[in-house]
């Protein structure tokens, strides 16, 4: 259970929503090619809408889809989007980004939500994807959009925002135990909802794993062993004007590389909507999150608090989202395992913000989306994050869009005050990082049985980070602003549904990266900026329900080599799920992940990259 967070990699390295759609959800084990494109989506506009009027490069990975795969974390499900690059680094620990800039220090331009609450962690700019485990059968669906949301988002949603909506306690009356067992991992879930009274219900639920440690890699050998547990409630209760949910989890781990390394999180989240009339809503959101973990002689612990209300109206020509909000994190950081320190240990941290966007109805097939962020930060002042888009439906089975847009990554502690003096000078004067963003898509379906994406993106880059020598090639050692740059590519995916029984899912996305260091300055530690990308990836999967009680899915992926030393080769594998309904309550199934291979690398990180391993499990799924 490596936390690794920023600072430790970052110290070891460099110098040695909004909510779901209220409107219930169909099955989605059923759907047709032309229901999946009617899916009710929130990401793009943070208001429920069809999936086939957003415009916005969005890929929607459904609850199905990932029991469909044999997925048991959240990290692995999110292979299954096109968009994303996801690379394993250790037993537990994941680098995931959208159109680049992926690695332990550099992917911090990536922004996720689970049911609205924010799970990127500001004292290093990351999200530590071990502390986050929600029972993958509670999960609704995943919206990942690749490109900037920084008008609805705020800071650091640079280059993408991945929003994972579970399901409502009203949809998990019942039981649920799920194990799995294999070589390499066992995990053991089980669920129990229950009504409470004729408007509301509730579940609670407890998850556990425990993973060998992965075979050495680039990092050479490392005990990355991990067990650990999640437990937790939802509840959902109210009327037709009025709806609450109030939810909570706790998380435990424990690394077996040290004794007593461990990491501990909780948090809780309340959020009311409100129905002001026919075409007005008020929602109200608050949560406080907390973690703290102990590894390798490093403390850590980060709580936030977090409040924003959102009011949507419809009138006429318009769709108008606004809101505002406020959060602060109190963080600290005690580092026994070498001279690497935050100044001080500890400090408060405020975020501010406003913001409004409307889509504006020009004519029947075409609308013109505007809006504005306005936020300030304890470390900059007033960012201003414009959106402008333009959406044509010439019919409902067709969207064409064009957007241009302004985000930035905000400067973390560990930019600001990270010092080990006379080697490194904390960088009082480090400001944040800047996008522009050029985007344009199709969404549609040329036939019946297909369903197609095709987006365009060209990025401007300014201001990025770098780690230089003072003036002379001397010390100290100090993170600076002293990168710009651009990246383009395209991305595409599609879904034909080939015979009643059999849908072939395909996705590819390429990406193309061109950065340069201003006035002749010299970046020592280029990885912990750039990150380290594949030029091209595509994923494919294959679902056959050979008979209504049993059904393979395949999935294969082919990527290609990492872009910065040390070399990371490219490489092709697949996996799967064979699973035989028994019952209307009992499944059996056997899945596989990295079949191809025994080990291959997927992450060049020098100091925590092992090899990705071929795993086989079986397990079962009881429903009562």
């Amino acid at each position: 259970m490596r936390t690794a967070l920023g600072a430790v990699a970052f110290c070891s390295m460099a110098f040695s929503p909004a909510r779901a759609a209220a409107e219930e959800q169909p099955d989605l084990a059923n759907l047709s090619i032309e229901q999946l494109a009617q899916i009710k989506v929130t990401s793009a506009s943070k208001q429920a809408e069809p999936l086939s009027q957003a415009p916005a490069a969005l890929y929607v990975i459904t609850g199905q889809d990932i029991e469909d795969s044999g997925a048991l974390s959240l990290p692995e499900a999110l292979r299954l989007a096109p968009n994303l690059n996801v690379q394993q680094i250790d037993a537990s620990q994941y680098a995931i980004a959208a159109r680049g800039f992926n690695g332990i220090q550099a992917g911090n331009k990536l922004l996720v939500l689970i049911d609205g609450r924010s799970i990127y962690t500001p004292l290093a700019d990351n999200v530590i994807w071990q502390l986050h485990q929600p029972l993958i059968e509670d999960v609704q669906q995943v919206e990942v959009i690749s490109g900037p949301g920084g008008t609805l988002y705020g800071p650091n949603a640079v280059n993408g925002v991945v929003n994972v909506t579970t399901k409502s306690a009203q949809d998990t009356i019942g039981a649920l135990v799920r194990g799995t067992a294999g070589a390499d991992e066992r995990t053991a879930a089980a669920r129990y909802g229950f009504s409470l009274g004729s408007e509301g219900a509730m579940r609670v639920y407890a998850n556990w794993d425990d993973r060998e440690g992965l075979p050495a890699g680039i990092a050479g050998p490392v005990d990355d062993q991990s067990r650990s547990w999640q437990a937790g409630f939802r509840s959902d209760f109210g009327g037709e004007a009025d709806t609450f949910t109030v939810q909570g989890d706790i998380f435990h781990a424990t690394d077996q590389a040290f004794a007593g390394d461990h990491a501990n999180a909780h948090n809780i989240l309340a959020r009311w909507s409100h129905v002001l009339g026919p075409d007005a809503t008020f929602q109200l959101q608050s949560y406080y999150d907390w973690y703290s973990s102990d590894v390798t002689l490093v403390r850590e612990s980060l709580s936030t608090i977090d409040n924003e209300a959102q009011f949507n109206l419809t009138r006429g020509a318009n769709e108008l989202v606004a809101g505002a909000g406020v959060r602060t994190t109190r963080d600290e950081f005690v580092n026994n395992l070498n001279a690497f320190e935050l100044d001080p240990e500890s400090r408060r941290l405020w975020v501010y913000n406003i913001f409004a966007q409307d889509r504006f109805a020009i004519a029947r097939d075409l609308s013109v989306i505007a809006g504005v962020k306005l936020e300030r930060s304890s470390f900059v002042g007033w960012q201003v994050l414009p959106n402008l888009r333009l959406a044509y439906q010439p019919s409902s089975n067709a969207l064409f869009w064009a957007a241009v847009s302004r985000a930035v990554r905000t400067p973390s502690r560990i930019d600001r005050e990270l010092e080990f003096l006379p080697l490194v000078a904390p960088s009082t004067e480090f400001g944040a990082e800047e996008l522009v963003a050029l985007e344009a898509g199709y969404r549609g379906e040329p036939a019946s049985w297909l369903n197609l994406s095709v987006n365009l993106f060209y990025n401007f880059y300014n201001d990025l980070r770098t780690t230089e020598f003072s003036p002379g090639n001397t010390l100290p050692i100090q993170l600076l602003n002293g990168r710009k740059g651009r990246t383009y590519g395209i991305e595409a995916w599609a879904k034909a549904q080939v015979t009643p029984w059999w849908r072939l899912s395909l996705g590819a996305s390429t990406l193309h990266k061109n950065f340069h260091l201003l006035d002749d300055r010299v970046d020592i530690q280029p990885r912990n900026s750039l990150g380290a990308d594949p030029h091209w990836q595509v994923v494919g999967s294959s679902d056959m329900n050979f008979t209504p009680k049993l059904k393979l899915t395949l999935d294969v992926r082919g990527v290609g080599p990492l872009d910065l030393p040390p070399a990371v080769p490219g490489y092709v594998d697949a996996g799967g799920k064979l699973g035989f309904a028994v019952n209307d309550r009992v499944e059996l199934f056997v899945a596989a992940r990295n079949l191809l291979h025994e080990t291959h690398p997927e992450n060049g990180d020098p100091g925590a990259a092992q090899l990705a391993k071929r795993s086989i499990y079986a397990g079962t799924r009881l429903r009562f």
